[in-house]
């Protein structure tokens, strides 16, 4: 039996940040501040949540430790070329992120996209490598979800949701609808890219899926209520602007304490679609146990920091 690999060993931490600087986007001559920017991202990669889990469902499911990272890598390099995007004038027009000053503010909005693109780029390339000797099946598989979780069913299409919401009817419905279209994407794709490695029965695969969207609308809650409650200081981004923009906000929608009870009611979803896995499959699932405890400490985590920080 594979050994367990744990989501928050301290190992495991350096090994992936060592590994975001090693497969980054690299040429001779490459033009200096375009660089700095791909450096700064890999520099202040954030909680790595997302890594974390691909590197430990890779590991579980008998990939390597090699392609594990490779894989961990390009689902964080997705992730970060979404922020970038994000974060620019034309879309947020966001200061802070990860703590430090936004990369299109530091290094320029051209050079920004062009990172982002970058990323993007190498993050396909890894998935490649780290899938070439796996079957056909598994490799189409792998390719659908990355088509189904970045496109525009997932993280573009939900990116476009969230620029028109000023727009539309601002309901709750929609609002969890981009939810599930930007972060519940990522989600999707940090679970179930790795997962194909283990191909799952209809009965796993349903609450797989059935997984991704609760913990999509539950970190996104989470989030929520750290732009509404949080400073920049506390947050690590600049706060306050879901509000200033009219963004999607559930917490804005609902209210802070109906936000809360949902948050608390996905909770309880999410662990029932996890003990569905585990008397399916046994232990081989039983990674995903330690991100939810982790996902469901977030708000804590946000009011403990902002008492702190007060």
């Amino acid at each position: 039996m594979t050994r367990p690999c744990s989501l928050f060993a301290a190992t495991h931490e350096r090994a992936l940040r060592a590994a975001l600087h090693r497969h980054l986007p690299a040429a001779a001559q490459a033009e200096p501040r375009l660089v700095a920017a791909l450096a700064q991202g890999a520099a202040h990669p954030g909680k790595l949540l997302r890594g974390r889990l691909v590197l430990a469902a890779a590991h579980r499911h008998g990939l390597g430790a090699r392609r594990a990272s490779k894989i961990a890598c390009a689902v964080e390099y997705f992730h970060t070329s979404s922020l970038l995007l994000d974060d620019l004038p034309c879309m947020d027009d966001a200061v802070v992120r990860r703590g430090q000053p936004c990369v299109h503010r530091r290094h320029g909005e051209a050079t920004a996209i062009l990172a982002a693109l970058a990323l993007i780029n190498r993050a396909y390339a890894l998935v490649g490598e780290a899938l070439v000797t796996q079957p056909l099946r598994v490799r189409a598989r792998a390719v659908a979800w990355l088509d189904r979780s970045l496109g525009l069913a997932g993280l573009v299409g939900g990116q476009a949701w969230d620029l028109a919401f000023a727009r539309s009817t601002r309901s709750p419905a929609l609002v969890s609808r981009i939810a599930a279209g930007k972060t519940g994407a990522l989600f999707v794709l940090a679970v179930q890219l790795p997962a194909t490695l283990a191909r799952p029965s209809r009965a796993e695969q349903r609450a797989l899926d059935a997984l991704c969207i609760y913990w999509g609308q539950l970190y996104q809650i989470a989030d929520d209520l750290s732009d509404v409650t949080a400073c920049t200081a506390v947050s690590g981004k600049t706060s306050g602007r879901d509000r200033q923009l009219a963004r999607p906000n559930l917490a804005v929608a609902l209210g802070s304490a109906r936000a809360q009870a949902r948050l608390v009611r996905l909770s309880g979803q999410a662990e029932r679609a996890l003990t569905t896995l585990r008397a399916r499959g046994g232990g081989r699932w039983d990674y995903l146990w330690e991100l939810h405890a982790a996902l469901v400490r977030l708000p804590a985590a946000h009011v403990e920091a902002q008492h702190h920080a007060a």
